[in-house]
């Protein structure tokens, strides 16, 4: 799609998909971590994304979820992170993580939400678009 067409949050967020850009402040941060375990998350699981993360990147998601409101991700994601691989209640677990995590964040548009209610009340935590108005 062409950028004429996409919003300034729409931009925001797609900049966030490729880790925030060259200056990010800290909205723009916190959404490419959250955006990443995201990801991850729906790719193969939270078992998947915390074994796919190494541990700044799991870090900086915890404190990407939290800073969207999301209070009980950073906690499943510390616990899921503490089963070794090889442990036998992994597969027990999973279901139950993965369900836990799905409370939560039920679809792709419940994060949206978030970042749109954060950008509008917060606009300054995310880096001027180059090349935009707001620049």
């Amino acid at each position: 799609m062409d950028d004429g067409f996409l919003t300034v949050s729409d931009r925001v967020w797609n900049r966030a998909t490729e880790g925030g850009g060259p200056e990010p402040r800290t909205g723009d941060r916190a959404l490419a971590a959250l955006l990443r375990a995201h990801g991850y998350t729906m790719n193969g699981g939270v078992l998947h994304a915390v074994e796919c993360l190494v541990a700044e990147e799991l870090d900086a998601a915890c404190r990407g979820y939290a800073y969207y409101g999301f209070d009980a991700i950073p906690d499943l994601l510390r616990y899921a992170a503490s089963i070794p691989d090889d442990d036998p209640r992994a597969e027990i677990e999973e279901a139950r993580l993965d369900a836990d995590y799905a409370a939560v964040i039920p679809s792709d548009e419940t994060l949206a939400n978030a970042f749109a209610a954060d950008f509008e009340a917060h606009p300054d935590a995310y880096a001027p678009l180059l090349g935009s108005a707001l620049a």
